[in-house]
């Protein structure tokens, strides 16, 4: 599964709250869109490390570390996707959190990492691909959070 975030306007957002049913099409077409997808952030398949390490518990875990990548709530979950949302204000937190979160936080996090939450690629090479996405993702969020946009978050493929 590959994972793109999505900066959205309210109308975009609603469109996707007001609608479940049509999700995965409403989707499809923001990720065909270019201008929504020239300001979005693909983390392919680093955001399961990325989320694995910061937020092992999951929706349990503290926030706003477990809203980079499955924000402050929870939109659908199957096992052919996972869409999360965050609004203004919680992009805004997780975008203050991610900047104060460096490289060496990371490091920690991911080796940290319960092994049971370990794909078989972890290890080295895997940290360093998913620390690049990280970096991407810091510059993402500050973005949102100075435009006001909301964040949604979605697997596929």
């Amino acid at each position: 599964m590959l994972g793109l975030h999505l900066r959205l306007d309210a109308a975009d957002v609603s469109r996707l709250t007001d609608n479940e049913e049509d999700l995965a099409d409403i989707l499809e077409e923001f990720e065909e869109d270019e201008q929504l997808f020239d300001r979005a952030c693909q983390t392919d398949r680093a955001w399961e490390p990325i989320h694995n390490a910061l937020a092992p518990d999951g929706e349990d875990d503290e926030w706003p570390a477990r809203g980079v990548i499955g924000g402050a709530r929870t939109l659908h979950e199957d096992d052919d996707i996972w869409v999360t949302h965050s609004s203004p204000d919680e992009v805004e937190e997780i975008a203050r959190w991610l900047e104060a979160f460096g490289d060496d936080d990371f490091h920690r996090a991911y080796t940290g990492m319960p092994e049971e939450l370990r794909g078989p690629g972890h290890g080295p090479e895997e940290e360093s691909y998913a620390l690049e996405s990280l970096a991407d993702l810091r510059s993402f969020y500050l973005e949102a959070a100075a435009e006001r946009r909301h964040v949604i978050f979605t697997t596929y493929g």
